[in-house]
This record gives C-alpha cells, structure tokens and sequence, in this order.
C-alpha cells in the first residue's frame, strides 16, 4: 500500500467473517471526510487459487476504473492500485456519494459486489424563504418563513427574534404563526449549524401591515394668547402614514406662525403667538392605504379641570377639602356642586358659588373650602369647576365623601386622597412666549345675579386662600 498525505479510513464492519462477506477480505465502508483530502477505499478479494479476477469500481453507473482494461483513463483525481484499492485525492463536496467494487470470477464463483460511500464534510449554508429576506403581511395574517440549509452533516437550524431565542420542541427550518399583534414585527434570524466550521445565518425582516392608530394624544390643552403651543399626535402605522391636520373640519393654513412637525411617529403641530381666534377644535387624521384615523384635539383658554388633592372631616357635620386649578389666566370663581347619596343613589344637587378673592399670577390655584351644616352619618358626592375670562371648565372627577359614623355602603371614599393619585388630565402650552396678561376686564368680581345664586342660608361656608 502507498502511503499518502491525510488518508482517513472509517470502516464499518459488516460481518465478522470474510466467509460471510461474499468473497472480501475487505468490508463495507464509510469515510467521513473533508475537503482537499485523500480518501483509499479497499477491495480485497480473496484469492481462488490464481484465478484470474477482475475489478472493476462504479459511481453512479459511471465506470471509473477497470483492472481488466489496462486503456481505460479514469477520471481526474481517481486512481486504482495494484491491490485494488480506489484512491480519490483532493475530494470536492460532490464526491459524496457510493462507490462500488465489482468482483468478476469465471465459473462457478461469479460476480460479487461491494459498496462503499464517501461523505465530504462542510460547513453549513443557508437561504431565507422568501429569498429576498422582507415578508410583509396583513394584521392578523398567518405568518410562514423558512430557512433552507445546506452542509454534511444536515444542518439543524434554531431561530431568535428580537426578544431572543425562540423555543421549540425540535428544530424547524419554518416558522408559521399568526401575525394578531404589530408588535410581533421585526428581524427573524435564522442559524444553521452541523459542528463543521462557524455557524451560518440568514435574517428575515417581518413587516406588518395595520392601519393608523394615534397614541398618546391629549384630549384637551390650555393656552392663553400670546403663548407657544404643541399639540401632539403620536401615530403608528405600516406602511407610514401621511399626517395632516384641520381646524373646526377644515384644512390648516400653515405659516411661519402655524407649523407642523414629525418626529419618528410623533407629529405636532405648533402654533406660535396663540390668538383667540386658535381656539377651537384640532383634527388629527392619519392615513395609509388600509384606512384612515381620527383623533381630536380642543385648544382653548377655559382652566384645567380641578383636581381634589386633600379631603378631611372636621366634625360630625362639617367636611373640608383641598382642590388646585391649572389656568393661566385669573380664576374668577368656583361651582362646587354636592349632593348626599343613600344607597348609592344620589339626590339632589346643591350648588355653591366661590369668588376668587386673591390673584397671586400662579398658574396653580389652590383652594381649601370648609362645607358645614351636613347630615352626620351620611354619604355624599361633590365636584368642582372653575371660571377664568374665557369660561368654565369641566366638572372635576367626582369626589366621594362621608361623614363620622357612615358605614361602609357603596365603597365611598372616607379617607384623604393621596395627592399623587390625582394628575391633571390635560397639557399646558409652553410659556416660552408667554405675555403678561392684565387683570383688566377679566371680570374678577362677581356680578348680581351670580350673587344671588349662592347659597348660604342652609349651608355655612368658609373659603381660605
């Protein structure tokens, strides 16, 4: 036998006998190799006493090289040895495959074969399905992405998102799964790998498609003249959505004192020096060709709706309580409304009037208020709104409230509010270009007829500023 450079033998032993081997000294192989190397794949058959053999070895039903045809060229890089022994050197990936050794004896021995197989080990590599690697879908679609692999021995492939590997019970080279949430879009990678050099990957990016949605969106902004403001309008969408934005359902005329902006998904529309005339409601319509969204915005002057920040009994018929007012401009009075509740049914509604007696140019306005004369024992409902130049706000949330000795009944809130539980519900606009406004004509004072629509014959009232 010559001795080669990197000869690998894996033989696989068919038997333990050469009697039970049809005729071989040798036994089946298979050579698990590499590239560029040198493979020397056996054919010994046992001698019949000088009877003439003759070998021939087949790939494929190709004949690749024949002891009896002293003229038959071989292919490149296939030699066959005194012995029999068929080497193939510098082995490529499509040497893969059986090899087969043919005894040929005269009378009464015959023909006899042997198989042999080379596998030529390489490193994995992989394709995305679809080959492009951008898979877009509807919401709510069924999502189906592959990788095909390719590499002896036979890849496995694992997958990971952005959220890290994903689990499976075996590897798949797919992945299918309904696309009910646009979160679920981003890059899918997938990774083959047989232990044969570095890993390989190929990436996926899923997009999916869902009309416009608006996020984020204030409802509701106070802005007195003269000041800067943003209102805001976070929108998502695939494919991107165009923003345009309208004033009392028409269009807005931009200009270099109305400007609309976008900031990945965030658009906004500012309105610099804000006039009376900006007060209205602002549309925000977001588009893409699956749909369209609306969202609305309301741009005014009125104060903030009040918040209850503090609320304590004091006696058994008498309940203070603590509110603040975001307004820029002066508060000129408060409407607290209240009404007792008995088996979580409300009754009539009583109203008091509360001027403002003190503006100190704070754009938070706070007020403690005492109501006395109240039934003991008793549940009751309150809510509060305030007045500036431009109008009344919206009524508070309801705050509920109890006197000493009521029970339990109805979940009513007996206890003080924590004051960080209470937010104000709207934004205020930038006083990056606020302009003192003057006190002048704001009707700070109250006027007959609100005067005769306090109350205080059966309720008693303190107001401290």
């Amino acid at each position: 036998m010559v001795l080669l450079d990197r000869i690998l033998f894996v033989l696989v032993i068919a038997g333990s006998q050469a009697a039970v081997n049809n005729g071989f000294k040798s036994y089946p192989t298979t050579v698990k190799t590499f590239e560029s190397d040198t493979v020397l794949l056996p054919c010994y058959v046992e001698d019949l006493d000088n009877v003439q053999t003759r070998v021939r070895w087949w790939r494929d039903g190709i004949l690749l090289a024949d002891s009896g045809e002293p003229r038959h060229v071989p292919p490149d890089r296939v030699k066959m040895y005194s012995n029999r022994s068929l080497e193939v050197s510098q082995v490529k990936r499509n040497d893969t495959g059986e090899y087969v050794c043919q005894a040929s004896r005269p009378a009464p021995w015959g023909h006899a074969t042997q198989v042999h197989e080379i596998e030529v080990m390489y490193p994995p590599s992989v394709h995305p399905v679809p080959k492009s690697g951008k898979l877009e879908v509807n919401l709510g679609d069924e999502v189906k992405m592959a990788c095909e692999a390719e590499g002896v021995p036979l890849p496995t492939i694992s997958w990971r998102n952005k959220d890290g590997e994903i689990p499976f019970v075996y590897d798949r080279s797919q992945l299918r799964f309904h696309a009910d949430n646009s979160s679920v879009a981003g890059r899918y990678t997938c990774v083959a790998n047989n232990d044969v050099g570095d890993p390989a990957t190929a990436t996926i990016d899923l997009y999916v498609r869902y009309k416009p949605r608006i996020e984020k969106t204030k409802t509701w902004m106070n802005a007195p003249p003269g000041v800067r403001v943003q209102l805001h309008c976070g929108v998502s969408a695939w494919p991107e959505a165009t923003v345009e934005w309208y004033f009392n359902n028409r269009s807005v005329k931009y200009s270099s004192r109305i400007v609309k902006h976008n900031s990945c998904g965030d658009h906004s529309l500012v309105i610099r020096n804000v006039r009376t005339t900006d007060y209205g409601f602002y549309m925000c319509r977001a588009s893409n060709s699956l749909g369209i969204t609306e969202a609305a915005i309301e741009l005014s002057g009125i104060p903030n709706p009040a918040a209850f920040k503090k609320s304590h009994g004091l006696s058994k018929t008498s309940y203070n309580f603590v509110w603040e007012v975001y307004s820029y401009s002066p508060i000129i009075q408060c409407e607290f409304k209240f009404r007792k509740c008995k088996n979580g049914v409300g009754g009539q509604w009583h109203t008091l009037y509360i001027p403002n007696g003190n503006d100190d140019n704070s754009y938070v306005h706070t007020y403690s208020f005492t109501l006395t004369g109240l039934e003991e024992a008793s549940h009751y409902e309150a809510v509060v709104s305030s007045k500036n130049r431009y109008g009344w706000s919206k009524p508070s949330e309801i705050m509920r409230f109890a006197t000493e000795g009521a029970s339990d009944e109805d979940n009513y809130v007996t206890n003080s509010i924590q004051e960080d539980k209470i937010v104000p519900e709207v934004q205020f606009a930038s006083m990056s270009q606020h302009s003192t406004l003057s006190a002048n004509g704001s009707g700070s004072n109250l006027n007959r007829r609100e005067m005769m629509m306090m109350i205080p014959v059966l309720y008693i009232l303190s107001v401290n500023f």
